[in-house]
């Protein structure tokens, strides 16, 4: 992935691409709702047209939508990073050892 994300312009690789744990609940939870909605409306809608193509469309409109609102990481995704422990000079240790 990290070659990947090299090939980028560098405009590009400045763009976070993460969500955060609660970021990634909201997330799925939104997906969720979305595509439930959609499936719903989709049944109604083919159900009273009498047509399975027009719930199909509706529910694959539906999960369109709900990977455009999901997929990018949106600030509100994003709003409690973890913190990192800083990392370990192994130099500094090895000193230690040879003293």
């Amino acid at each position: 992935m990290d070659a990947l994300i090299q090939m980028l312009p560098p405009f590009l690789r400045k763009i976070s691409t993460h969500h955060d744990f609660p970021g990634q609940r909201l997330a799925e939870r939104v997906f969720q709702v979305i595509v439930v909605i959609s499936g719903i409306i989709g049944f109604i809608v083919g159900y009273y047209t009498q047509q399975l193509s027009h719930s199909v469309y509706i529910v694959f409109i539906g999960s369109a939508i709900a990977s455009l609102v999901v997929l990018p990481p949106w600030p509100c995704f994003r709003k409690q990073p973890l913190p990192w422990q800083k990392p370990i000079d192994h130099t500094k240790e090895e000193t230690k050892k040879d003293k």
